[in-house]
């Protein structure tokens, strides 16, 4: 055979394996980036242990990847500005302990959108909030957040999920303001007591410019203010115990919201509603202490405000209510 046709044979097999090697390498990326994206490649999945540091794994985490940290105290205050998951090893909450670095900071601020946190021990913020969000669309649960300013604090946050945390000693348990569309569903927030001492002023839910939010199954008390909602209309309040605080539940220049299937239970001020310039608000099916009544104060601006069900004791200071007894 003629050299020259060798040679040519040579050059055809050549770049055949070329080509061949061309796309296979292609088709390996392509599989790469699209595991990556849709979170189940390796990459997109960090594990933090003891010594690492949580804020250089959400640097690292590619957008809508997880990060599970493992049970240890980390001293960080941490920002989280891409959707994440963020998680402790399952069953590990108490143990995996997250810890202002410094006590003017938040511990998490949260500015994206779709962020999840859950299953950590937050603490130690003395001015700022445990968790801070100002993303829409995040899920806060299962977390136990202590000795803070603030231990969740939702601004301009919407559509988020506040579900099973254990809220204990923070001057507010959850803030919302300027929030609206969230759920808080099934936490527990409560303080020391409220005699322990008389700079005790802790609140554990307040609304504040928030509509159309659910306050759900959760227990508030042992505080100075259980629940307080100021300028916030159309918010649902259903079957919560407000426990043994000093002020129960009050409503400042809110409108249309509905309490609904409550547990009041009193203690220290008169009154277990308060209601200051609120109108058309329902009270339906709410539950006192056994062979009591629910106490409710109203404004001269509080109008057309419907109580249903249950006993009601009404101060009405010259407003108009309607009262229906079951």
């Amino acid at each position: 055979m003629p050299l020259s046709q060798i040679n040519q044979k040579i050059i055809l097999v050549l770049f055949l394996v070329f080509v061949i090697s061309a796309l296979y390498i292609l088709s390996a990326n392509k599989e790469k980036y699209s595991d990556t994206f849709l979170g189940n490649d390796n990459s997109s999945i960090t594990n933090v242990h003891p010594g690492d540091s949580i804020q250089q794994a959400i640097n690292n985490t590619s957008p809508c990847g997880t990060v599970t940290v493992y049970p240890g105290l980390y001293k960080e205050n941490l920002v989280v500005n891409r959707p994440l998951i963020i998680i402790s090893n399952p069953g590990e909450t108490n143990n995996t302990i997250v810890q202002a670095a410094d006590p003017e900071e938040d511990v998490f601020n949260v500015t994206a959108d779709n962020v999840t946190i859950s299953g950590f021990n937050i603490k130690g913020t003395t001015s700022k909030a445990g968790i801070y969000c100002s993303g829409s669309g995040g899920n806060i649960t299962g977390n136990k957040l202590s000795y803070n300013n603030y231990g969740v604090y939702l601004n301009d946050s919407n559509r988020s999920i506040l579900e099973n945390n254990e809220v204990n000693n923070n001057s507010v348990g959850i803030y919302l303001r300027n929030s609206s569309n969230n759920q808080l569903k099934s936490n527990k927030i409560s303080c020391v007591g409220i005699f322990v001492g008389l700079d005790n002023n802790a609140t554990g839910i307040y609304l504040e410019d928030s509509d159309n939010n659910k306050l759900m199954s959760s227990t508030i008390s042992k505080l100075w203010d259980g629940v307080n909602l100021t300028d916030s209309s159309n918010n649902e309040l259903n079957n919560n115990s407000i426990l043994q605080n000093y002020f129960s539940l009050s409503l400042i220049n809110s409108n249309n919201n509905k309490v609904l299937n409550n547990t009041i239970e009193k203690l220290g001020y008169s009154y277990s509603v308060v209601l200051a310039n609120s109108q058309n608000n329902t009270l339906q099916g709410n539950t006192a202490s056994p062979n009591t009544e629910i106490k409710v104060f109203y404004s001269f601006d509080s109008k057309n405000n419907t109580f249903e069900g249950e006993r009601y004791t009404v101060n009405e200071q010259g407003s108009r209510c309607v009262y229906r007894e079951r």
